[in-house]
């Protein structure tokens, strides 16, 4: 359709979704530098400055760390991943200081991590309390101008049946991913753990974005627009 004929709810469904590709674009560039290529770097020039693998793991973890809370200092807010982060961090360090300087705990720091959220995601379903929906119920709270209208939105069932649907998919989905991160950790030198870890990551996460992609067009496409500027504005009105 010419930009010219499309109505005003077209334009703003378009520029939404512009600016959620030009933001996962940007995390996906900045997540591949942070903890992809700097961690490989780190360790091998780390490691045979320093006497253990665990040393020279904590190093080289404490990049995508640092990373997270330089930009909590930045926003002024540490949001839920830099939380994750941290905190998954600061488990696998007290547990290999713990354990008398083992490593494998720093390797599966990450596994935990999602695991850990995977479970809170099938748990928070099974309790019918979608973890996905409440936290669009923060969001929501934290956009007092549209609280009325995403009331609205959460007052469907239908909707809520759907996000159930999509937060047990990404609950299978991060475990499916710790699952693999802890089988790597264990059958792979650390080396190679560093530099493959990353990219099965994003396998399985795109493999899961193709999914929730898949189901937009069987019942999920509440979820979609939700997630990409729920309430829709009406052409003439207000949001």
């Amino acid at each position: 359709m010419d930009r010219g004929n499309r109505t005003p709810n077209e334009v703003g469904r378009g520029a939404r979704r512009s600016r959620l590709a030009h933001v996962v674009a940007r995390r996906v560039i900045v997540s591949t530098i942070v903890a992809g290529v700097a961690p490989v770097i780190t360790y091998v020039a780390v490691r045979p400055r320093v006497e253990s693998t665990a040393v020279a793991l904590a190093i080289t973890f404490a990049v995508p760390v640092a990373w997270a809370a330089l930009s909590a200092s930045w926003h002024g807010r540490l949001d839920l991943d830099g939380t994750l982060t941290i905190g998954a961090y600061g488990l696998g360090l007290v547990v290999t200081i713990l354990s008398g300087g083992s490593a494998l705990p720093l390797k599966l720091h990450s596994a935990a991590e999602t695991g850990a959220l995977g479970v809170a995601c099938l748990v928070s379903v099974a309790l019918r309390r979608p973890l996905l929906l409440l936290g669009l119920r923060i969001l929501a709270r934290r956009r007092g101008r549209r609280r009325g209208a995403w009331r609205k939105v959460f007052a469907e069932p239908v909707l809520s049946r759907t996000f159930s649907l999509v937060t047990v998919l990404v609950g299978v989905g991060l475990l499916i991913e710790a699952t693999s991160q802890a089988a790597l950790a264990l059958v792979l030198p650390t080396v190679v753990f560093v530099a493959v870890s990353l990219p099965v990551r994003f396998a399985i996460y795109s493999g899961g974005a193709g999914l929730f992609l898949a189901l937009r067009g069987r019942g999920a496409q509440p979820v979609w627009t939700a997630l990409t500027g729920w309430p829709k504005r009406r052409a003439g009105g207000s949001s």
